[in-house]
């Protein structure tokens, strides 16, 4: 008949809590000793449930001695258990349960006359070297199957002594002792290892899960090529890449914001900002490198290809757009200052805990400079990325500009993509558009 889906979940709660039964706030740190618990604990339970019946049937067939010896196990376990529930250690239970797997079996052995007269009781002891291996912390599982075997060695001499020391079994008995002990046996290392399965296969979930959480965490803060490298076990990271175009976009008087408001609206209204950032520069297949306050950083090419100018372009406009439609502190209209900039970079991985993956190079520090001399609301470029451009974006240019570091730099903004019909020559004048300056407002341009 099978069960109903309320009856088989009534089943797994009633294992779960046989096997949980001594479950301590320290053990949820340690999936390991999770496991050898829950192990323990539920072949424990099972056992005494085995040997119960087991018990009885020797009382009624006149040997007492043989099953006071299997009633000791039971009582043991119960305190055991017990102990377990009280202290949350299951040091005494899991000493005990070895050492009565081990010796109790032969002892039986003894009390019924040997091998045949006692139906090969001592097949149980074979859970103490599975124990050992399941539930246990035996630095040399091995040796134990080692006594054991000793243990079944040494009862062979004395076989003949015991059949005369103890009056035999009708035939029936032992014939039924023998189907007893042989599916008594079997079950028991059945469901031990059942037990054991089982909680190995939701360790392994519990790190297959914990893994994937890491390796998202970790493709949060690294290209997708870099993390590949990192989890292999490749240290330390450092290439050099000879195209590379790089992206700086700073907040417009982010300090002045960032004074009026609080800290929970500011990181609020900076993070909804910056995660529309982050969405639009993966669709456009851009890598973020990092964020260093209101800064942030892409490139393209390195590690995700060749350099494609024309998606860093269309990100520098999507996150001007963006921008706008955003607050802080209750202030709309943000305005950003854009610099692009491409040429060769060298990247890498530092650190050993809070590592950061970085570009650096002239090429880094230009698209800085191009950002820091924009004016509000511009995406200034230099030369290089301006001729690359030119044939799809629509370009103002600016003229020299005195760039601290790198002295007088011709440079020129990103208006727009073009239309059909947009005239192809960029202008002398200065970046026109509600979103950029005019020369009257840049006096410093140079002709």
């Amino acid at each position: 008949m099978e069960r109903t889906p309320a009856q088989a979940g009534r089943r797994s709660r009633l294992l779960a809590s046989v096997a949980s039964v001594g479950f301590a706030i320290a053990d949820d740190d340690d999936d390991r000793r999770s496991m050898e618990k829950s192990v323990l604990t539920f072949t424990a339970v099972f056992t005494s449930v085995v040997v119960t019946p087991w018990t009885v049937f020797c009382y009624a067939v006149g040997r007492p001695v043989a099953a006071a010896i299997p009633t000791t196990y039971v009582v043991l376990t119960v305190l055991g258990l017990l102990l377990l529930r009280r202290t949350r250690s299951d040091v005494w239970l899991r000493g005990s349960q070895l050492t009565m797997f081990l010796l109790l079996p032969p002892l039986v052995h003894v009390a019924l006359g040997g091998f045949v007269q006692s139906s090969a009781v001592i097949l149980f002891s074979v859970a103490a070297p599975v124990g050992a291996l399941s539930f246990t912390r035996v630095a040399r599982p091995r040796v134990v199957f080692v006594v054991f075997t000793l243990i079944v060695v040494a009862m062979v001499p004395l076989e003949p002594i015991l059949r005369a020391a103890v009056p035999p079994l009708d035939p029936v008995v032992v014939t039924v002792f023998f189907a007893v002990n042989i599916v008594s046996v079997s079950t028991i290392m059945f469901v031990a290892m059942a037990s054991y399965v089982r909680s190995r296969d939701r360790l392994a979930a519990a790190l297959a899960d914990e893994r994937d959480r890491t390796d998202r965490l970790l493709r949060n803060v690294l290209p997708d090529a870099i993390a590949d490298r990192l989890v292999a076990g490749e240290r330390p990271i450092a290439d050099r890449y000879d195209r590379v175009g790089v992206l700086i976009a700073d907040i417009v008087e982010f300090t002045s914001l960032s004074e009026s408001v609080s800290a929970a609206d500011l990181v609020h209204d900076l993070n909804d900002l910056l995660r529309d950032f982050d969405a639009l520069a993966g669709r456009l297949g851009v890598t973020k490198v990092k964020t260093i306050g209101d800064a942030y950083l892409a490139i393209s090419g390195g590690p995700s290809g060749a350099a494609d100018l024309a998606a860093l372009a269309d990100l520098a406009l999507g996150l001007r757009d963006i921008a706008s439609t955003h607050a802080i502190g209750g202030r709309s209209g943000i305005r950003l200052r854009v610099g692009i900039d491409v040429g060769p970079v060298v990247a890498g991985v530092i650190g050993d805990s809070r590592f950061l993956w970085d570009v650096y190079g002239a090429t880094v520090n230009t698209a800085s400079r191009m950002q820091s001399t924009a004016p509000p609301g511009a995406v200034q470029m230099t030369d290089r990325v301006a001729a690359e451009l030119g044939a799809v974006f629509e370009i103002t240019e600016r003229g020299v500009v005195e760039v601290k570091g790198l002295g007088p730099v011709h440079t020129s903004f990103l208006e727009r993509r073009r239309t059909t019909g947009s005239a192809t020559a960029p202008t002398a004048d200065g970046p026109s558009g509600p979103d950029t300056p005019t020369a009257r407002e840049n006096p410093g341009r140079s002709r």
